[in-house]
């Protein structure tokens, strides 16, 4: 879509999405208000959780789920870990901005629009970059944890690689993803026809 298109687009919002938008309004404050609210939490919940740092507090759980003695945990191997963590946070951060974007779009009146169908894609391959960043951090962080004792790779590459948590999050952001092409599809077909008529 052009620059000229997009600007006709925004500007010519049917009647009847400004009507949905009046009725969907609290809605769509309230789920942008949980995004940002999310966003914050997310990082805020692991860092109350996490500090401060006590290896001694891990030793006893993460060598009871590796069934191995993990005695000689350090702090630096925990704040590595910690740091790791954080990072997926960036992810994380990037579903949030584009829940908040998809839903200030449809503030805007452009429900059944090219851009809001976009940004609902944005929030589907967001989360699932969230979902790789999330499984490749876990892993790597298991390395960081267990650096300092002696288990079989095939523990070390098997143990929480993938949990049921994360296939519900690839799911969604699947259905997400195919319900925004969908939607351009039909905005698209929809600017075509107004075109013709």
């Amino acid at each position: 879509m052009s620059a000229m298109s997009a600007e006709a687009a925004f500007d010519d919002v049917p009647a009847a999405q400004t009507a949905l938008r009046s009725r969907i309004k609290w809605l769509c404050r309230s789920i942008q208000l949980a995004a940002a609210v999310w966003s914050v939490w997310v990082p805020g919940s692991f860092l109350w959780r996490w500090l401060p740092i006590d290896p001694a507090g891990l030793i006893g759980p993460l060598g009871y789920a590796l069934k191995t003695d993990m005695s000689g945990l350090s702090a630096t191997q925990v704040e590595w870990f910690l740091a790791l963590t954080l990072v997926v946070w960036i992810p994380d951060l990037a579903v949030g901005f584009c829940i908040w974007r998809l839903f200030g779009t449809y503030l805007q009146g452009r429900i059944f629009a090219a851009d809001a169908a976009i940004w609902m894609r944005r929030v589907g391959v967001s989360g699932l970059a969230a979902v790789a960043a999330d499984v490749m951090v876990r892993k790597i962080g298991l390395f960081v944890l267990t650096s300092h004792v002696q288990l079989p790779l095939s523990t070390l590459l098997t143990f929480q690689t993938i949990v049921p948590g994360d296939l519900l999050r690839i799911l969604f952001s699947l259905f997400v993803t195919a319900l925004a092409l969908i939607f351009k599809a039909a905005a698209e077909l929809a600017d075509d026809h107004a075109r013709i008529v």
